[in-house]
Order: structure tokens, then C-alpha cells, then sequence
């Protein structure tokens, strides 16, 4: 399904939340003051310069031989076979990777949420605030982006994900590194010198030794967002008929066509 996100869309919705934080700004004490992380940002940036001139997220990923990983992660890559990736099916990459990814986001703050628009695959996450009333998911209730909940404090906002289900490619989509329904994420927005700073700390104990963590910085977007996202099915499996199979006594795949169902 094609989706158009325009700067004519974006902007009121962002504009509006951030008059609803100024708000709320001006209604707490300092200690609770609502940082104005509204806006169009940059992919975010690791701390010193970029190699080659390119973007700069090595700080961000997660390589199939980091030292983080578990035993358990670094089999499941040996046996978990290329075809298999849901990213050929068009499936979105995974949080804190999507970070890494040197596409344009968006932030809207809303009086119950915070709302995230990734400019790569359109994925759009929201982030609910405390003290609104909101229910917990049930005890069976797991999600491919997790559950978040957030608060303001001292100037930042502070969100926990959790619940996520399990992910073939959910520390790194092109090095099959999975994460389990254990991964939880802590995330710090806030602002300075007029850059978005956002401070991770990212934790599973099924495929991680020690936590991910890194901060990274964003500058504004000043040339707007004005993107038409759309992934061809058969684009993204071409790549497949040149593969050499990992287990080729196994059947042919054969995959599932979405617009043809039986």
C-alpha cells in the first residue's frame, strides 16, 4: 500500500504538539520541564567525524562478531538460513536498528503521546505518556515494535520498550542478528544547542553479554520531508534468485503472494 507522507501533513500535526508541550512547559516546575523535541530531524549522528564523508552510525550497530553477543546469537546466525530474513518480504527494521538507518524521522508531541515517523518504510511509533490512563497489554500481548511508555523528567523525555516479539533480524537485519521477546529499550530524548540528543541503553539476555548503549545527535531538517516509501515485493526477493541456498536438499521456496490470496 503506498502512503505519501507530505511537509503539508507533517507540520500542523507537529506544530500542534509542540503548542501543547509549550503548554505544559510553562505549566510545570523546572525539574518537570517538557523538552521541545518536536520536529522534522536528520538520521542521527555518532560523536566524531564521519568515515569517508558518509553517515556516521557505527556506534549504533550491532556486527555479527561484536563481543556482545551471546554463544546463543552467534549460532542461531550459523544456522539461520538468508531466504529466510523478513526484510525480502518487505518487513520494516527493527528498533534501536531503525536508528541507524540514514533516513529523515519525525517527532510529534501530543498531551497522552509522542508519536515517531520513521522516514525509511513509513513505520510509526508511539510512545504513550504516563498518567493517562493507559492499560497494559495483556500478559500474552507481545508487538513487533514492543510497548512504550514514557515521562518527562528533568527536561527529557524517558521511554521503556518492552514486549517485543521474538525477531530474526532484530539487532541487525543484514547480519541476521536476532533478538528475543527479553530485548527492552531505554531511550533519553532531550535537547541541545538546538540538537536532538537521544541516549540508548538496549538490553536482551537471551543474545546480548552487556547492554547497547550509545548517544547519538540529530540536527533539524531544514529542507522539510516529502517522501513516497513503497517496497516492491518482487524488487526485494530479486535478490534471492542469485543466491546460492543454505540447504538446498530443502523444497523450493515458494512465497506467498499477498494480492492473490486463495
Amino acid at each position: 500500500m503506498k502512503q505519501k507522507f507530505t511537509v503539508g501533513k507533517i507540520v500542523p500535526g507537529i506544530l500542534t504538539g509542540a503548542c501543547i508541550g509549550l503548554f505544559l512547559v510553562q505549566a510545570s516546575t523546572a525539574a518537570e520541564a517538557i523538552p521541545a523535541i518536536a520536529g522534522l530531524w536528520q538520521m542521527p549522528q555518532c560523536p566524531g567525524p564521519a568515515g569517508g564523508g558518509g553517515f556516521n552510525r557505527a556506534c549504533m550497530e550491532v556486527a555479527e562478531d561484536d563481543e556482545k553477543l551471546t554463544d546463543r546469537a552467534k549460532a542461531y546466525h550459523e544456522v539461520t538460513d538468508e531466504f529466510a530474513q523478513p526484510k525480502y518480504d518487505c518487513a520494516p527494521m527493527p528498533i534501536p536498528m531503525m536508528w541507524s538507518e540514514p533516513y529523515d524521522f519525525a517527532i510529534e508531541q501530543l498531551e497522552d503521546r509522542v508519536l515517531i515517523r520513521y522516514g525509511k518504510e513509513e513505520v510509526v511509533r508511539t510512545i504513550w505518556l504516563e498518567g493517562n490512563g493507559l492499560a497494559e497489554p495483556q500478559y500474552n500481548e507481545f508487538f513487533y515494535y514492543g510497548h512504550s511508555v514514557g515521562r518527562y523528567e528533568n527536561g527529557a523525555l524517558l521511554a521503556v520498550t518492552d514486549r517485543f516479539t521474538f525477531d530474526p533480524q532484530g539487532w541487525n537485519a543484514d547480519d541476521r542478528v536476532p533478538s528475543s521477546s527479553q530485548k527492552q529499550l531505554f531511550e533519553r530524548f532531550s535537547m541541545e544547542d538546538g540538537h536532538l540528543v537521544l541516549e540508548v541503553t538496549a538490553t536482551d539476555t537471551f543474545f546480548l553479554k552487556e547492554p547497547l548503549t550509545y548517544r547519538v545527535t540529530a540536527q533539524p531538517e531544514t529542507m522539510g520531508w516529502d517522501f513516497n516509501w513503497d517496497c516492491d515485493l518482487d524488487a526485494s526477493r530479486q535478490i534471492l534468485k542469485i543466491m546460492a541456498p543454505q540447504y538446498p536438499n530443502d523444497p523450493p521456496i515458494e512465497y506467498i503472494n499477498y494480492e492473490a490470496r486463495p
